[in-house]
């Protein structure tokens, strides 16, 4: 285990309707293998309006909501963090992740290689985004290629979040995209997945990804039209009610085949996510070299706790599909005291906290 330069450092989720935060304590020294415990977990809800699809449009009301955030609260008498450090999430949807092959020994990489393979395959002005990279491990076709797991963001993003988080006295050791995050929560670590890959199928409130893993790796990532907030305006326009009508509704009913007039309209919306799926699934078997067949997908968020929705998923896609274990990485010696449902929406957090508990800057952070 590398020593981690930033002690004590959290993982923060800021997203349009909810800002979730999750401090972990490094305990590995004392055990063969990771282990972290849980030191903190919380979340603040943010009105509408305040982050829209990922922009901060009123930044200095999301700043109070992330000062509340982090206050010391009860009778605690320490401070809920302990130092400035954070490694934050970035929105999805405008990022970039994708696995490339670059036909060179991987200590002949230079950074003017990844700048020139890049433009090939980020859909940015060059000026305009911050790149990063990291070589992983190869599989199946020789020394000539080196794997390069590409990220990139407009800078104008990351520069807005920047900005906010050192406004309330934060330090940002990293912006990651909530992708590599999730998928470091969800798959198991240290295990290898040999000829078979994972579909990371992430539904929160206003954003939703899968994420492709396969040969130990993420091979790229794609946002979906699909989350809570689709579903419950879909139910609250189709039966001419309130949105929290519609959303007590969501909750109540799912994909319960019962005679209610909320299951046609989440199946409908459910349908188009399949085909979503199907799509990103037949991209990548047909235009990635050397693909596993997607055995499983793992859900979490707080989208994947609708009802029949992992049974209406593994029914369709022919793929088993299922809610997964959010804690499991961090080897805890007893359960964590919260429930699933609660669990699975800290699945992002939780991800950028195990980056911040461990070293940052580790050369295996590409999940």
């Amino acid at each position: 285990m590398f020593f981690n330069p930033f002690p004590h450092a959290i993982g923060l989720d800021i997203g349009d309707l909810t800002i979730k935060m999750v401090q972990l304590d490094n305990i590995s020294r004392r055990k063969n293998h990771p282990s972290f415990r849980l030191v903190n977990a919380r979340s603040t809800q943010l009105p509408h309006g305040l982050i829209v699809n990922g922009e901060l449009e009123k930044p200095e009301a999301v700043r109070k909501y992330l000062l509340h955030l982090l206050e010391k609260r009860g009778d605690r008498k320490d401070k809920y963090y302990k130092s400035p450090w954070v490694v934050a999430s970035i929105p999805d949807r405008y990022g970039f992740i994708k696995l490339i092959q670059l036909e060179k020994e991987p200590e002949d990489i230079i950074d003017e290689d990844i700048i020139i393979a890049s433009q090939k395959h980020v859909p940015f002005q060059e000026n305009d985004y911050y790149l990063d990279w990291q070589i992983v491990p190869s599989h199946n076709h020789g020394t000539e290629y080196t794997n390069v797991l590409l990220a990139s963001i407009p800078k104008n993003i990351a520069n807005m979040y920047t900005y906010l988080l050192e406004s309330v006295g934060l330090i940002v050791v990293a912006l990651e995209l909530g992708a590599l995050s999730t998928v470091r929560t969800m798959i198991t670590a240290n295990k290898h997945y040999d000829s078979e890959g994972r579909g990371i199928l992430r539904l929160g409130s206003t954003e939703s990804t899968l994420t492709v893993y396969d040969h130990d790796h993420v091979q790229f990532s794609k946002s979906l039209n699909y989350s809570g907030e689709v579903l419950t305006a879909a139910i609250a326009q189709n039966l001419h009610i309130t949105y929290e009508e519609a959303e007590m509704k969501k909750k109540a009913y799912g994909l319960e085949y019962t005679k209610n007039k909320v299951w046609p309209i989440l199946a409908e919306q459910t349908d188009k996510l399949i085909v979503e799926i199907e799509q990103i699934l037949d991209f990548y078997y047909t235009h990635f070299p050397f693909t596993n067949k997607i055995t499983k997908i793992v859900m979490c968020g707080g989208g994947s706790t609708l009802k029949n929705l992992d049974k209406a998923l593994t029914a369709k896609l022919k793929i088993e599909t299922k809610t997964g274990d959010v804690w499991k990485n961090l080897s805890p010696s007893k359960p964590i005291n919260m429930d699933t449902e609660k669990s699975l929406r800290f699945a992002k957090a939780i991800g950028l906290a195990l980056r911040a508990a461990g070293n940052p800057f580790f050369d295996n952070n590409y999940i």
